[in-house]
């Protein structure tokens, strides 16, 4: 077995936990080799867990307890012809705390791929605690980056040689032949995807009905700025400069997606609306229209259509009585812009989530008299705390590359990480107290997320009454913004009178904003894939393994699929659909694996 070694000082050090994992990874190599289910579990903890994304079979999965993992382990291992185990040449094994971290790559049948280990100690010697193990690409169609990059021009004679633009305008057109893969939505999600495919040479077309890449961003309200930390922020192949600010203002990023586009050559239609989808069961392919920005009608037959929009969908307004009546100013926050034009007016903000919050810190500070409706309860965390507990690989000295932070970060299961969210919401609980306090001491109801888990517990079961704080909350604790809570506005009397359920009024109001969200970006896209979308229960969230549902993976319907999430999620799980498809596209994989054999 694995011993333990130290130091002088009585700690390990980094050539001892370079030595010790490295005995480790041959332990675990020789009893995978063996077919050992008894010597496998020995290199595990008994509480171990392991998490794969497609190294083994092409899904995500994940096992709890090292007797459940070494089983699947072994089963999978000679399945797939798991061999090659070394340590990573990239990352060398280091230290956190008492625990040793490394990574290592392996082959399987048709890819290479990369593991994480979390090592502890348990009596003597050390073993695994936490196993990830991911593909990195396919073993014969490896991505078209550093020794493999485009060509670009051609140096030498070239008789009849075509211009670079000439050749990308065709290439985006399509005029003549149809993409293999249609993305719809040139987000982040969009556009990482998109990258992953470009690399590995699948022709992929992303279509967006703004008229830039980058407007969902721009349009939205002008104070906004992404709530996830620079260092996290990158995506696939194109890191942000280290002269980046900190955070990101809404229009820089959306700035910066129109950049990555063309600075990565992706064919991007915008001023296109997607209009209706068929799925052709027999030929495995689909029949997409979409309206041009002139108003004519395309026609596209892709295999892979992707859905690549954000979380959320429509905006959500309820109904209200008198409201089309109201002299006022009525908009939703996806509408909302300055706060600049309402100094010394009165102003309703519906909604007590993270856009209620920076809509009336905004106005605010732009001297409106601001009230904010809360109707029920919500989970509260302050930015720094948010980032002190949820960001900790993710910082401006991390010693990791995002792509190594990012496979510790997705290393444990579904069941490991509420577990670790409700004591990461505890924690940011007590460092938040004194906020919190005074916010209950106002009024202000607070929640934990679903069962405790915090934000990450509100996405997955697709709530967002959530807030991230930089101001606002504080403001509302002082109150300097009004608050009602726990009520709902029954109807707009009188054109700028507001009355609420529990009979009270608030009159002369110049700006109602409903920041009451949105709904499920599946609901919309739906009703237009015909039969296709039955299949599909939901998009996002966890499905009954525990892994997204339909999400980043093969969905329920052959040839869909879905891609959704922060900038973090889509540079990690681009990578997997991306390959996927290609491999599906080289005949490695079938569309459809339902009763056919790999």
């Amino acid at each position: 077995m694995t011993e333990t070694r130290h130091s002088a000082a009585g700690e390990i050090d980094v050539a001892d936990a370079a030595e010790v994992f490295a005995d480790w990874l041959a332990e675990f190599a020789t009893a995978l080799g063996k077919g050992s289910e008894v010597e496998l579990q020995a290199c595990l903890h008994p509480s171990a867990t392991w998490r794969d994304f497609m190294a083994f079979p092409w899904d995500f999965h994940h096992a709890v307890g090292g007797e459940q993992s070494a089983g699947r382990l072994t089963e999978l291992a000679k399945e797939w012809s798991a061999s090659g185990f070394s340590v990573s040449s990239e990352q060398e094994p280091f230290v956190s705390g008492d625990d040793i971290m490394g990574f290592f790559d392996f082959t399987t049948s048709d890819r290479i791929n990369r593991g994480f280990a979390r090592l502890v100690r348990e009596g003597s010697r050390f073993v695994a605690f936490t196993l990830q193990t991911q593909v990195v690409s396919l073993a014969a169609f490896p991505e078209r980056t550093r020794h493999r990059r485009p060509e670009g021009k051609v140096y030498g004679v070239v008789p009849g040689r075509t211009r670079w633009a000439d050749d990308r305008n065709e290439e985006s057109s399509f005029e003549n032949r149809d993409p293999a893969v249609l993305v719809l939505g040139a987000g982040h999600n969009g556009l990482a995807l998109a990258a992953r495919l470009g690399a590995l040479d699948v022709p992929t077309l992303v279509i967006d009905r703004e008229a830039r890449i980058g407007d969902t961003w721009r349009k939205r309200y002008a104070s906004l700025a992404l709530h996830s930390t620079v260092y996290g922020d990158h995506l696939p192949y194109l890191p942000l400069p280290v002269t980046w600010p900190a955070h990101t203002p809404k229009d820089k990023f959306a700035n910066w997606l129109e950049t990555y586009a063309s600075t990565l050559d992706l064919n991007v239609w915008t001023s296109t609306t997607f209009l209706n989808g068929h799925y052709d069961e027999a030929t495995e392919r689909w029949t997409i229209r979409v309206q041009m920005g002139d108003g004519s009608i395309r026609e596209l037959h892709p295999r892979h259509f992707i859905v690549a929009g954000g979380m959320f969908g429509a905006p959500r307004i309820p109904e209200i009585a008198g409201l089309r009546e109201y002299r006022g100013v009525a908009v939703h926050s996806d509408e909302f812009q300055d706060g600049d034009r309402y100094a010394g007016k009165k102003v309703l903000v519906i909604g007590s989530g993270v856009s209620g919050h920076e809509i009336a810190h905004d106005l605010w500070e732009h001297d409106a008299d601001v009230t904010m409706v809360q109707r029920t309860s919500t989970y509260v965390v302050t930015y720094p705390t948010y980032h002190r507990f949820w960001s900790t690989l993710f910082t401006e000295d991390m010693t990791l590359s995002p792509e190594f932070a990012d496979q510790m970060t997705y290393a444990l299961p579904s069941e490991r990480v509420d577990e670790l969210n409700k004591e990461l919401v505890q924690l940011a609980k007590e460092a938040d107290s004194e906020l919190l306090s005074a916010l209950e001491a106002r009024g202000f109801k607070l929640n934990w997320g679903p069962d405790g888990t915090g934000i990450i517990g509100a996405h997955m079961s697709g709530k967002d009454s959530y807030q991230i704080d930089i101001g606002a909350s504080q403001l509302i604790a002082d109150g300097r913004i009004n608050l009602r809570q726990g009520v709902e506005v029954k109807e707009i009397r009188d054109g700028t009178t507001v009355v609420f359920t529990d009979g009270s009024e608030m009159h002369d109001v110049a700006l109602i904003v409903f920041a009451t969200g949105y709904h499920q970006f599946w609901g919309h896209i739906g009703p237009v894939l015909g039969s296709a979308a039955a299949k599909i229960d939901k998009a996002y969230g966890r499905a009954a393994d525990g892994e997204y549902a339909n999400t980043w993976r093969r969905s329920a319907q052959p040839g869909l699929w879905f891609g959704t999430g922060f900038i973090r999620m889509a540079r990690f799980y681009s990578r997997f659909t991306a390959l996927l498809i290609k491999a599906i596209e080289e005949g490695i994989e079938p569309v459809d694996p339902e009763g056919r054999t790999r």
